[in-house]
């Protein structure tokens, strides 16, 4: 698949507005998963989120290189700012932000697939090639966080083996292990050969891997301390 093909984020993208276009004030206000989150940070997030990566794919297209965010406080603050804005002043920022991820994406020609983006000025790097299914990630896992009707056992099965296959590796110092998902009949090696086998949905594996939860619905004699969900940078 070429690392610019926005399907899958497409799908993930559309199902994820009609969420947030379907919730009031009331709703957005309200708590989210996320611990110190409402609603409303979420969706301010997920919005923001395009926008700076449609703003560093430009700069790279553009040969003038921009981090994504100048710190990690800039983000946080102007997360916190959205977040307070009225319903439909969110529900515009998130279309139009997807919107310019997607026209920035398609900006790009061949060669700049083999550049980098960086998150803070300085780093760390990540791979073009990786900026689109790290955008569906975003979508598809905060579409959870949301604490809606959606939840992780909605998450399209394409997206889950994509998800296994991304954040397995961010835990090899937790290793070894093995992921087993009962209902895609895949199996994951993390950290090594040998230890644990820890099993269950893909959805479940995926929602653990992230840091979301205590291992709900998994089996396994005891599992492993993940600690922290800490992207590697694989450039």
């Amino acid at each position: 698949m070429h690392p610019g093909d926005l399907s899958g984020l497409d799908r993930s993208s559309q199902a994820y507005t009609r969420t947030v276009d379907a919730l009031a004030a009331d709703d957005l206000a309200a708590p989210s998963l996320l611990p110190g989150w409402t609603r409303g940070h979420v969706v301010a997030h997920v919005a923001l989120n395009a926008t700076v990566l449609a703003a560093a794919i430009d700069g790279l297209v553009h040969d003038d290189p921009v981090p994504m965010y100048e710190s990690d406080e800039q983000r946080d603050g102007d997360i916190e700012e959205l977040s307070r804005e009225e319903p439909s002043n969110l529900r515009e920022r998130h279309l139009a932000s997807t919107t310019d991820f997607g026209d920035a994406v398609g900006r790009m020609g061949e060669t700049h697939w083999a550049g980098h983006i960086d998150r803070l000025p300085g780093g760390p790097a990540w791979a073009m090639r990786t900026v689109v299914p790290t955008r569906r990630r975003e979508v598809e896992i905060h579409h959870v966080d949301l604490g809606t009707s959606y939840t992780r056992h909605d998450w399209p099965e394409d997206f889950v083996v994509e998800l296994l296959d991304a954040v397995s590796p961010d835990h090899a110092a937790a290793g070894p292990f093995r992921l087993r998902a009962t209902d895609l009949g895949r199996e994951w090696q993390v950290g090594g050969p040998g230890g644990v086998t820890v099993t269950g949905t893909g959805a479940d594996l995926g929602w653990w891997l992230t840091g979301r939860g205590a291992g709900e619905g998994l089996s396994c004699d005891a599992l492993p301390p993940l600690g922290p969900w800490v992207r590697a940078t694989r450039t």
